[in-house]
């Protein structure tokens, strides 16, 4: 006799059990999420020019949804010019990546700066001293 498993799980959704799949949702939520995004890029062609905000509006559909697809570039920044969503670090408004150039540059050079004192601290520790 042969036994097959199922894996099943709790839709992170809608909470009911499925049987898992690649997208992790059951097929209502997928179905759900199909439509609006179907709704959301129809509207998109007739408002080419609409922000996150708008759509957000006009389809109901949330920010963060929104966010994930400009993310996942299943909505394309270049094809809608003014689709953003917010810096990890300070939510300005961006348009690619987590953060922002300013808070990437800053980011980079408060990297630098640690390592100049972790190498600075090794060559010390070494018995060089630093020439000024």
């Amino acid at each position: 006799m042969v036994m097959s498993i199922l894996a099943v799980a709790n839709c992170p959704g809608c909470g009911r059990v499925f049987q898992r799949n690649l997208r992790n949702l059951c097929m209502d939520c997928i179905s759900t999420i199909d439509n609006e995004f179907d709704s959301c890029y129809r509207y998109m062609l007739h408002n080419r020019k609409a922000s996150t905000g708008e759509l957000s509006r006009a389809t109901g559909v949330s920010v963060q949804r929104l966010t994930g697809w400009i993310r996942d570039k299943r909505l394309s920044t270049s094809d809608f010019p003014n689709l953003t969503y917010p810096c990890s670090s300070c939510s300005s408004p961006i348009r690619e990546h987590r953060l922002c150039v300013s808070c990437s540059t800053n980011l980079t050079k408060e990297i630098r700066g640690l390592k100049w004192l972790d190498e600075r601290k090794t060559v010390q520790g070494v018995g060089f001293h630093s020439f000024r």
